[in-house]
């Protein structure tokens, strides 16, 4: 009897076993890299400012250097020649009074009215920097003089009107540039009601003052124009300016109940409800580069059109969307203007807690977004 044969064993397989760190395929490997969470935005965000930046640069001088950049700046220079030849025409030989010529806005409106023939009164209160304005005016071939003025000292007030009327003997333009802002909460506010008459004794008694004494010669000439530089907030109400908004929307009141009375003596009010300006107080943080600004020149243009078109009020698009929505939707707008209340809370200046300096380092884009906007709102706009 034949013996029967087995068939041969399989061999069995092998347990799998899990791949080691060291095993891993290179795919394996990235799809546990992409899983673990990112780096702190704290040790990421300033690495990667800088390329932003170049970025919008880059784009900023491609539309510059584009046909249609080009054409829109021959443009521009041909609306300037022109507008510049009206304001010649407008103030020459004309005595303006500008208020916080010294820098910003208002430097760049005493140059520009200089260089149109006007003799420029140069009011503000740091002496050498007065004369810094001066010096440039008079380098240029212009015509002006400086008075060093504290425009939030009554008495200091009546001192400056006095003599300007001695030395001048009636003012043809008066220009309220100068101002103080200040961004802090109402609830951050209620032990410094000092804060609410600051702004007030500056941006209202002080452009008042000066309005009481130079208007009675402008009504006796029936000649004269009052521009008030306002600001964008009193149309659109942004929180945390109830300070700086009260005060210069005062001056707006007044100057649209007083124009009335003096339109038939041929003296005009403006009011400009100027926006953001990029002033030397933010100049040295690049981070603002992104931030939607003018320039103090562009800002200044603005002051040159009043000047020529003496409307009643000069104010920028979003300025008006501002107004118009607290208008026809009011319901709406404070939502919106209560979020953006609860997205930038008060800095840590204002809210008594020292420097900002001390405050933690922004951990995520919206951390830099608010700290961006508490600095950039943070005191005097120009």
């Amino acid at each position: 009897m034949a013996s029967k044969t087995s068939a041969p064993k399989q061999p069995r397989p092998a347990p799998k076993k899990a791949p080691s760190a060291a095993r891993k395929t290179p795919k394996a490997a990235a799809a546990k890299a992409a899983s673990k969470p990112a780096p702190a935005a704290k040790a990421r965000l300033p690495a990667k400012l800088p390329s932003a930046r170049k970025v919008v640069r880059s784009v900023a001088k491609a539309i510059e250097t584009s046909p249609v950049g080009k054409a829109g700046a021959l443009t521009s220079a041909v609306l300037r020649t022109r507008r510049a030849g009206l304001l010649s025409r407008r103030v020459r030989n004309k005595i303006v009074v500008v208020t916080g010529a010294s820098s910003g806005i208002g430097e760049d409106c005493a140059l520009k009215l200089a260089a149109a023939g006007a003799t420029v009164i140069l009011a503000a209160r740091t002496p050498q920097k007065l004369h810094d304005t001066l010096a440039k005016i008079e380098a240029r071939g212009g015509k002006a003089f400086a008075y060093a003025c504290d425009l939030s000292d009554m008495a200091d007030c009546e001192r400056f009107i006095e003599k300007v009327l001695a030395e001048h003997r009636h003012v043809d333009i008066l220009i309220n540039n100068a101002g103080r802002s200040i961004r802090r909460s109402v609830k951050a506010s209620f032990d410094r009601f000092h804060d609410f008459e600051r702004t007030m004794q500056l941006n209202y008694f002080g452009a008042l003052k000066l309005i009481f004494g130079f208007a009675p010669m402008m009504l006796a000439r029936k000649s004269g124009h009052i521009i008030n530089i306002s600001s964008i907030g009193v149309l659109a109400s942004p929180p945390r300016f109830s300070a700086y908004v009260a005060s210069k929307a005062a001056l707006d009141a007044f100057s649209w109940c007083a124009a009335p009375e003096f339109a038939d003596a041929n003296v005009r009010f403006t009011t400009i409800n100027m926006p953001l300006v990029r002033t030397p107080m933010i100049a040295p943080t690049k981070l603002y580069d992104a931030l939607p600004a003018l320039s103090p020149d562009a800002a200044a243009e603005m002051v040159m059109s009043a000047v020529i078109d003496k409307p009643k009020r000069v104010a920028t698009g979003l300025g008006l969307t501002g107004a118009v929505a607290q208008a026809v939707a009011p319901g709406l707008s404070e939502f919106v203007l209560n979020q953006a209340f609860r997205l930038f809370p008060d800095s840590a200046a204002a809210r008594g807690a020292g420097d900002a300096e001390g405050e933690p380092a922004p951990r995520s884009p919206a951390d830099l977004a608010r700290k961006l906007f508490a600095q950039v709102f943070s005191g005097v706009h120009w």
